[in-house]
């Protein structure tokens, strides 16, 4: 199917790779609906752009490429809602607030998007961890090049 984005215009996506959030996004609750658009599979950054909102997406990024030791912890309700036994059956994405200086660019690792690729299905969960909220994407000492 084509779908209109807010940043690459229409693009051809399979119906397949829909993905279904059983409560929406904290703060856009009524758009369920979504795909996931990235270059390469093993692309470490990319968009989740909705499929009943072309203005609304987003930027995720892959945890465990930005904080060394990403161990995340569902509650039962939540993992019950994803259809799964446990974490290890999931795939975990955080939303990335990407500024103009790269180095104040930042994700959220307190509230990341858990996604059962069997099912589809997917969540943004709050983890039981105490991870921040905001976690700069480049730690002290970090390169660009």
């Amino acid at each position: 199917m084509n779908i209109k984005t807010r940043d690459f215009g229409y693009i051809a996506v399979n119906e397949e790779d829909e993905i279904t959030f059983t409560c929406g996004m904290y703060g856009f609750e009524e758009y369920k609906k979504y795909v996931i658009l990235k270059d390469s599979p093993e692309d470490d950054v990319m968009y989740l752009q909705s499929l009943e909102n072309s203005d609304l997406s987003f930027v995720l990024i892959d945890p465990y490429a930005v904080a060394t030791g990403f161990d995340p912890s569902v509650n039962e309700d939540d993992l019950n809602d994803l259809e799964t036994a446990g974490e290890s059956e999931l795939k975990f994405l955080v939303i990335a607030i990407i500024k103009e200086e790269i180095k104040d660019s930042v994700v959220n690792l307190k509230s990341p998007i858990a996604l059962n690729p069997k099912t589809r299905k997917a969540k943004q969960v709050i983890l039981q961890n105490s991870y921040p909220l905001r976690y700069n994407i480049l730690q002290e000492g970090d390169s660009i090049c």
